[in-house]
């Protein structure tokens, strides 16, 4: 476990280290999966390494550039708009299952070809694979078989009628079926959970920080910072991906043999002093604040962009609805859930009061 900034990019970044969950055994994340769901994951650019990482990644990374998800803004915007929309102001509202969760899975859906009728179900079944993963559990097993088997079926029926959307288009570079199921299978993981977290976690940090949500709402130029800040003081992930050692690896001193098993810890190295002034501060004005939250180096989360802009849009839409009212989180209300990769905000209460 490393927990200091500058050896988690040197382990993030060195290509001696392998992702290739094929390769460790019962040591790997996955191996409490059934065999079926290992070797659909094991496919994906999360647990491969190159020259395989570099192929799948470079057929879906022009989907994920800064100009590709610019494009999907006015997309978020409505999403966030609408469910919010829904929301009763008159009373308490949950903003973690009401907003958080279904706006990612919307937006996703919209990306990949997912019906909305099924965002869901995609919604439950993810967020419980990651809140039980590397816990030997039934719900993971559940969880693992329920979304292995609707990507299986997506493709089947992408195949059968492509659209206009991501999953078609994969399907158009000629990808084989476990390799479109697995790349479905890591899309659903990682960008839905993970970014209905960052948004819950980035409400309620700014709504339990009065004059840093005063200064956004005064100056929405604000949002990139925040959103960034929050990604530091809060990552959505506890922890990096598993990387093995495929030699003797020198870390600090310490030679770790080959065979082993290295992680980072994000709440850790996120906020080292060594790196960050006052890490203990949640400041959306902080400078040159390069987090690992979306990690480093060739494994780099393909979905950071996506997140950032989608989480900008729910807190400002959030703003908005409350424009003329003080937004309060119910602090007795919010619960956490610790899991085996993120420590999860399940709860998130708040009520509005009009200021006029």
């Amino acid at each position: 476990m490393v927990t200091k900034y500058a050896l988690a990019k040197k382990v993030l970044s060195d290509t001696t280290l392998s992702n290739d969950t094929s390769r460790m055994g019962e040591k790997a994340p996955l191996a409490a999966l059934p065999a079926s769901v290992r070797e659909v994951m094991a496919k994906d650019m999360l647990n491969t390494d190159p020259p395989k990482h570099t192929r799948l990644r470079q057929l879906v990374a022009q989907n994920f550039t800064v100009r590709s998800v610019q494009e999907m803004r006015p997309l978020a915007n409505e999403i966030a708009d609408r469910l919010l929309s829904k929301v009763d102001t008159s009373t308490e509202v949950d903003l973690v299952p009401e907003y958080a969760q279904p706006l990612p899975t919307l937006v996703l859906g919209a990306l990949i070809g997912i019906p909305e009728e099924d965002c869901a179900d995609v919604q439950y079944w993810s967020d419980t694979f990651v809140s039980e993963l590397l816990l030997i559990s039934d719900k993971l097993q559940a969880s693992a078989e329920w979304l292995s088997q609707y990507a299986t079926e997506l493709v089947r029926r992408k195949r059968l009628a492509p659209g206009d959307d991501l999953l078609s288009r994969l399907i158009a570079a000629e990808l084989d079926d476990d390799e479109l199921s697995s790349m479905v299978f890591v899309l659903l993981i990682a960008g839905q959970t993970a970014a209905s977290q960052l948004i819950a976690k980035a409400a309620h940090l700014l709504l339990t920080h009065p004059d840093q949500l005063a200064a956004v709402r005064a100056d929405e130029s604000l949002l990139p910072g925040m959103v960034d800040e929050a990604l530091r003081f809060e990552s959505p992930l506890d922890v990096t991906a598993f990387r093995m050692t495929t030699e003797p690896f020198e870390l600090d001193g310490v030679t770790i043999p080959v065979g082993e098993i290295v992680i980072c810890s994000m709440p850790a190295i996120n906020r080292d002093p060594d790196r960050f002034p006052d890490p203990d501060t949640f400041d959306i004005r902080r400078m040159d604040n390069a987090h690992l939250s979306f990690g480093f180096g060739i494994h780099r989360c393909l979905g950071a962009n996506l997140a950032r802009v989608e989480t900008e849009a729910a807190v400002s839409a959030l703003l908005r609805l409350g424009s003329s009212s003080d937004i309060t989180v119910r602090e007795e209300g919010v619960r956490w859930q610790p899991g085996g990769i993120m420590h999860l905000l399940t709860s998130l209460p708040v009520r509005f009061s009009s200021t006029d």
